[in-house]
């Protein structure tokens, strides 16, 4: 997948307009759709984003939206940054720059969908727009689950409170948390023998209620069950936030390597043990609830 900034030129294509923070099954209904219109129009798919927070910390940092993205079949990328500048863009110009950058032939987004300065432009703005420039547009409902719209604000909620399962559900996979395997550490997993491979969530990355999850991950194109803590580690005084991740089955060095680790549901909170040992003897039981 290819990355293009604001501004900048990309190829003909359908363009995706929403922000694609957690790209839930709302997301994904509208990238199906773009991607029949780009087939028919022999064009690609393009989808705009933000590189920074637009509202808050983020459900996906950027990195992983790409990955995601790429993988759902977004050609490139429309980056753009939600600063100032951008922000008192009347709706009107970003279309234009949007438009005449990208050639675009095609609009696709959701009926809730809002741009513009103040965001005071939304799906009739749009329509009469696309109206004047002879543009196709495609307006598509909102999806729910379980009675509620999916939406970045949702999966906020159920990372809050730990719900991966309805979490799941509204993304349409697993989620997941990217990144290189930290090469510090006290190697205290390993003396218990439980080594860990030890994220650190991305900067603007939305946490995820702290405890112990039921994980997988894939290493050398192998998919292993585990166990994550996330959050602190109290028994041995660590404050520091971290995605601490046994890998069940695996032996290796995974140090410095970029490393995926996706939720399946949430085991338990974490707790503080008196000695290592104690805390060895949770981990068995955690293990089993997994097997």
């Amino acid at each position: 997948m290819r990355i293009v900034h604001y501004g900048e030129c990309g190829e003909p294509c359908v363009f995706l307009l929403g922000y694609f923070d957690a790209v839930h099954i709302g997301h994904r209904k509208l990238i199906e759709r773009a991607k029949v219109l780009a087939k028919q129009l022999g064009v690609k798919v393009a989808a705009l984003t933000f590189s920074d927070a637009k509202n808050g910390e983020q459900v996906y940092v950027l990195a992983e939206r790409e990955a995601l993205l790429g993988r759902l079949g977004v050609d490139y990328l429309y980056v753009a940054r939600f600063d100032t500048a951008f922000k008192n863009t009347e709706g009107e110009s970003f279309l234009d720059t949007v438009t005449d950058k990208c050639s675009v032939k095609a609009f696709v987004c959701g009926e809730d969908f809002r741009f513009g300065k103040n965001a005071v432009c939304g799906a009739l703005c749009l329509t009469e727009y696309c109206k004047k420039r002879a543009i196709m547009s495609e307006i598509l409902p909102l999806v729910s689950v379980g009675g509620q719209k999916a939406s970045a604000t949702l999966a906020k909620k159920y990372l809050d409170e730990g719900n991966i399962e309805a979490l799941n559900a509204m993304l349409g996979e697993p989620y997941f948390i990217m990144g290189t395997v930290a090469t510090e550490g006290r190697h205290v997993g390993r003396s218990l023998g439980f080594p860990t491979a030890n994220l650190h969530p991305a900067a603007g990355k939305y946490p995820l209620a702290q405890g112990v999850y039921a994980v997988r991950t894939e290493v050398n194109g192998k998919e292993f069950r585990g166990i994550a803590n996330f959050g602190p580690r109290p028994t041995f005084g660590d404050g520091r936030v971290v995605c601490e991740t046994y890998i069940d089955g695996f032996s290796g060095d995974l140090y410095g390597q970029e490393l995926t680790v996706r939720f399946d549901f949430r085991i338990r909170g974490i707790m503080k043990f008196s000695s290592a040992e104690e805390l060895k003897k949770q981990l068995e039981k955690d293990l089993e609830k997994i097997r």
